[in-house]
């Protein structure tokens, strides 16, 4: 069985390079742990930030992010917001629409609004735990 940070001890550290959707999910894993969680990012935090930078397309969650999200606490935060996608619309060349099932007549992933979601998992970091955001910060190689 894997050892929490808390139960080792003293706090451990672990750093969070890029605050978007999956290091904002990590983060929350890590926190969860106990972990004392420092994100890196080169944009200002979106939580304060009247315009947010970056992608503006709604992200499709299927079952699997949806067990991620349900592992740090925030499935029903993320899905109360979602739309339903039960099909995905195939345009042929003649001009025909032919929508396509994701899965049986009552399965359905969901479309979710990105920066929500985003804004979400930075702040359930705080559920689980101590976090710092480091904002406008770049990774660079020196090798």
């Amino acid at each position: 069985m894997e050892e929490s940070a808390a139960s080792q001890g003293e706090k451990k550290v672990v750093a969070v390079v890029g605050g978007g959707l999956v290091g904002a999910l990590n983060a929350c894993f890590f926190a969860k742990r106990g972990f004392q969680v420092e994100v890196f990012e080169t944009r200002e935090d979106i939580r304060k930030a009247k315009v947010v930078r970056g992608r503006s397309i709604n992200l499709a969650l299927s079952h699997r992010g949806r067990q991620a999200l349900k592992h740090v606490g925030m499935e029903q935060k993320i899905v109360s917001k979602g739309i339903p996608m039960h099909a995905r619309m195939i345009h042929s060349l003649s001009g025909k629409q032919s929508p396509i099932p994701y899965g049986r007549k009552d399965q359905y992933i969901l479309s979710v609004d990105r920066t929500n979601m985003n804004k979400e998992l930075l702040t359930g970091k705080s559920i689980y735990g101590v976090f710092t955001w480091y904002r406008e910060n770049t990774c660079v190689n020196h090798a």
